[in-house]
């Protein structure tokens, strides 16, 4: 699909953890604004390297919950690796029976990453979250532009998908958002295409140039078509037909 450094893992990742859709709603004031005393005060929990793990003790699936444990860790080493990155802070990690428990204690749905927490319910993949909660360690310094983020997303949230040949598709079928609209968040009502394009950016990004020059472009505080000419030394336009002409190579499509 794509290559940013171990890719083998998400073979391990998908066998580990079905993949299923997930509402993406990562927006707000951060966990301080949710009261989880009562459910840190009530709950299970155990900590790994980079999260603290609460989850209810009647939990279907409380044999598995180091598995579970486990593959979270392996999606955020990837992402270390790939973003060189290691966060300083723990991750807590809310993991909810049903979205009606969780309406109940934090009254909200859950599917969500806030400032320094998650939170998610049994059966949705976390590699998406992970993803934000990892991206968030870099966004403390610097806010970067949205489709950076909305890309790490999806390509975590769902990482048995080819993101290029999704990409390749919507061009064949002129829906394609070009890159200079991309980092214009209002393209997002075309989320189909705007997710896939914005995924497909940043492994584009990650693979053919590095984690350096990606966390510069995600700092920088220029428009993005002149973050792009300063940053990787081509105008727009260059840089968007090296762009496509990477991801209809690695779509397999051709």
């Amino acid at each position: 699909m794509w290559d940013t450094g171990t890719p083998g893992i998400f073979r391990r990742i998908v066998a580990l953890v079905p993949v299923c859709s997930i509402l993406l709603c990562a927006a707000g004031c951060g966990s301080g604004g949710i009261d989880t005393s009562r459910i840190k005060d009530n709950w299970e929990w155990y900590s790994s390297e980079h999260f603290v793990f609460y989850y209810p003790p009647n939990s279907p699936r409380l044999d598995r919950m180091d598995d579970f444990a486990e593959t979270c860790e392996e999606i955020c080493a990837h992402l270390c690796h790939v973003l060189q990155i290691e966060p300083d802070d723990p991750v807590d990690f809310f993991v909810f029976n049903t979205d009606v428990q969780s309406d109940s204690l934090i009254g909200r749905p859950v599917g969500f990453f806030e400032d320094d927490a998650i939170f998610m319910r049994i059966g949705q993949h976390p590699g998406g979250y992970v993803a934000l909660a990892m991206c968030y360690f870099i966004d403390r310094n610097a806010e970067s532009f949205a489709a950076l983020k909305d890309g790490m997303y999806q390509l975590y949230s769902q990482p048995s998908v080819n993101v290029h040949s999704t990409t390749f598709g919507f061009e064949r079928k002129n829906r394609f958002i070009p890159l200079g609209d991309l980092a214009d968040t209002t393209f997002a009502k075309d989320p189909a295409v705007y997710y896939a394009e914005a995924a497909s950016l940043c492994a584009f990004l990650l693979a053919s140039y590095g984690p350096d020059r990606f966390k510069m472009l995600w700092s920088s505080t220029l428009g993005f078509g002149e973050s792009i000419e300063r940053i990787y030394g081509a105008k727009l336009d260059d840089f968007e037909k090296e762009w496509r002409q990477y991801y209809q190579r690695e779509s397999g499509r051709t």
